[in-house]
């Protein structure tokens, strides 16, 4: 890869999404197309935001285990009962400047055809992202552009505060969250009459 450049900082707004994006490391413009063409990187997570190709840092272990136990409550929920699919860490094409891979997505059975052989093609029906190292691109910049994009669900899994907040898409944006603290049972209100025990999903 090129050598990386950092971008200068801007002026703030609402949602600080300009700001957000001058935290992390900028590689290079490119198009959605070409970013899916990259060849997969082991050192750090590669998304493209807004047209650029931003690297964030590898997750915790501790953010990996609960995010491969929530992959495994919703896969033994959802598959059975042919609701659709839930694929961790996947690219998702939402136009030609944008393609995050949130850390978790669920594809509703109607919307299955947006899944194709490297990436989604529009936008999923929920998307989760545990906070990390870059946690004010999840709670601003993604928080943004998911809504823009029309994803149904966004949920926002803080370790460090053990909660959940559940945002289910208003108009163009999301409403007020519905925090679920990790010790009372999580009932999402996409999936009716599943009870999710966050706790028993830590390390």
């Amino acid at each position: 890869m090129s050598t990386a450049t950092i971008q200068p900082r801007k002026k703030a707004s609402a949602r600080k999404e300009a700001t957000d994006l001058d935290e992390l490391l900028v590689l290079f413009p490119m198009t959605s197309d070409e970013f899916c063409e990259l060849p997969p990187s082991e050192s750090v997570k590669l998304e493209l935001l807004d047209g650029k190709v931003y690297a964030m840092t590898r997750p915790s272990p501790m953010h990996q285990y609960f995010i491969s136990k929530l992959h495994a409550v919703l896969t033994q929920w959802v598959e059975p009962k042919k609701l659709g699919r839930v694929l961790p860490d996947t690219l998702m094409k939402l136009d030609n400047r944008w393609t995050p891979a949130a850390d978790l997505v669920f594809v509703a059975q109607r919307h299955l055809k947006r899944v194709k052989k490297k990436r989604i093609e529009g936008p999923v029906d929920l998307a989760i992202e545990v906070l990390s190292s870059n946690k004010q691109i999840d709670r601003g910049t993604k928080f943004v552009t998911y809504a823009r994009f029309g994803i149904g669900w966004y949920w926002i899994v803080d370790l460090d505060g053990r909660v959940l907040e559940e945002y289910e898409l208003r108009g163009n944006t999301y409403g007020s969250p519905k925090n679920m603290p990790f010790d009372q049972p999580f009932k999402p209100s996409l999936f009716p009459g599943l009870n999710i025990d966050l706790a028993a999903l830590e390390w």
